[in-house]
């Protein structure tokens, strides 16, 4: 009697104690939204794992179609659940991925860039990653820091608290504190806007010819620097360009010759990408593109 009245009392402990083995033992969920981190059996099972995609619907679930700078768009999920898991000098990064309203864990390098600077989520190198206490948050891609919106002195001067994917993240702003001398303030996506220095025609103060639409391009490659366009587009089968000007990536640019006087202004180089096409006054980014 004395041994089933202690098995009486010990069972309850012990039921708990199976069941904290198990949850122990059990992997941990992903927070929502989050796609999971499969096994290798669970991929192989996939068709659609790591083939190129353009849409969602190309993909099986819980795969997502991911559109990575690095290699190509392709069907993947989470590639890691902590840094421990990424080659050294690489970090567990959590990437939205708006067409699928999800977001995707997988190892991007860490860099030296800093708060507020631009940078590429999954960079080819480290030069244009993050440091390791930041993220690269927003459309345009800025090392950032999380903060909580509404909530204030949850960003430093010079940042704004902006509810970005995957999580709100401080965003730089110069519209209050200004720029230095030879540098203006440069409006871009989802209320930000850096201090740079301007190449080509600064439309952004005097409008475009013609109605001409105004477009401001950056590169996290180029930090403290915007080229200006006032875009003329053309094509192989309206080449309609105006004097000195050549039709380039279905984009209308200064004529130029390589072994001519150098014509091409400041933030520009004379270049061709390939040899059908023409010889033109290249903005500096498009180096190595």
């Amino acid at each position: 009697m004395s041994l089933v009245a202690c098995l009486v009392l010990l069972a309850p402990a012990l039921f708990i104690l199976r069941q904290a083995r198990e949850a122990s033992a059990a992997p941990m969920p992903e927070p929502e939204g989050v796609v999971p981190m499969l096994s290798h059996d669970e991929r192989m099972r996939r068709v659609t794992y790591q083939h190129t995609c353009s849409k969602q619907t190309d993909c099986e679930a819980p795969l997502v179609c991911y559109h990575d700078v690095r290699f190509r768009t392709y069907c993947t999920d989470s590639a890691c659940t902590t840094d421990s898991q990424c080659p050294e000098g690489q970090r567990c990064t959590t990437l939205a991925v708006p067409s699928a309203g999800a977001r995707v864990r997988l190892c991007a390098l860490v860099g030296p860039r800093q708060e507020g600077e631009r940078c590429l989520e999954t960079p080819f190198d480290a030069i244009s990653a993050c440091k390791a206490e930041f993220e690269c948050a927003g459309r345009d891609g800025y090392c950032a820091r999380p903060c909580t919106p509404g909530q204030p002195g949850t960003c430093s001067e010079g940042f704004f608290c902006a509810d970005v994917k995957p999580k709100p993240s401080c965003l730089p702003t110069c519209e209050k504190r200004g720029c230095p001398q030879g540098e203006r303030c440069i409006p871009f996506e989802e209320g930000t806007s850096i201090c740079a220095s301007i190449y080509g025609p600064n439309c952004l103060d005097t409008p475009c010819p013609d109605g001409r639409e105004c477009r401001v391009f950056s590169q996290s490659d180029f930090p403290g620097k915007v080229w200006a366009e006032c875009v003329h587009r053309c094509s192989a089968t309206n080449p309609t360009c105006g004097e000195g000007q050549v039709c380039d990536g279905f984009h209308c640019l200064q004529a130029c010759d390589p072994d001519g006087p150098n014509p091409c202004a400041e933030g520009f180089h004379c270049d061709r990408r390939s040899e059908q096409l023409p010889w033109s006054c290249q903005p500096d980014y498009w180096r190595g593109r």
